[in-house]
């Protein structure tokens, strides 16, 4: 029996700093793909993301039939296969493994840098330094193995635009967004390749905004 053809997105829910949704917003963009977004924060009064994501989290993309899908790297695989071209997730195998593992990076990178600001947030006498430590280390280890392999005028994988720039590109502008003294230890290569790719419009129209 043939399946059913996908349903078309109605909206990103999203906000405006979550890597995460940026990272998709950046695929859409790269795509031609007019995405609606809307910025619904998951905890805000009103929010439909908890009814339409147990895990209450953003982005979360609604379908014109209702249903939802989630998270962002399921989103990213579902709007390459409603629009193939251009593919952003390279289709021969070692550059596909490559893009996808580039994109665990980019997400995990995120995810160390939001769980330090989290932890930042707590007053100071609840907050646990060791695990401030760990976070912090991670993110140093990732943004130094960055910094070995990015260049400007040049892509992650395959030598063209890939979702691995993309999501290294918001995981990256994350740790610019929460953590800067963190980026500004170093990194010459890294903001090098930050200054050149920050050219696409794609990833200068999805910035977080600073305030």
């Amino acid at each position: 029996m043939p399946s059913s053809p996908l349903a078309r997105p109605s909206a990103l829910l999203m906000t405006l700093t979550s890597p995460y949704a940026r990272k998709c917003r950046m695929v859409a963009l790269e795509k031609g793909v007019d995405l609606p977004c809307t910025v619904e924060p998951p905890h805000a009064q009103g929010s439909r993301v908890g009814a339409l994501n147990p895990l209450v989290k953003v982005p979360t993309l609604l379908l014109e039939d209702g249903t939802s899908v989630y998270d962002s790297r399921v989103i990213v695989e579902y709007l390459e296969l409603l629009w193939p071209d251009p593919p952003l997730v390279p289709r021969e195998p070692r550059d596909r493994i490559d893009a996808l593992r580039w994109q665990a990076l980019g997400d995990g990178l995120a995810d160390a840098m939001v769980l330090l600001f989290s932890e930042g947030l707590r007053p100071a006498e609840r907050r646990d330094a060791d695990w401030e430590a760990r976070q912090r280390h991670k993110v140093r280890a990732t943004l130094a193995l960055l910094d070995g392999v990015a260049r400007p005028d040049q892509y992650l994988v395959g030598g063209r635009l890939t979702l691995a720039d993309l999501a290294t590109a918001a995981g990256v502008g994350y740790v610019g967004l929460r953590g800067a003294e963190l980026l500004a230890e170093g990194y010459p290569n890294l903001h090098a390749w930050l200054a050149w790719f920050h050219e696409r419009p794609s990833v200068r129209d999805t910035a977080p905004p600073r305030s």
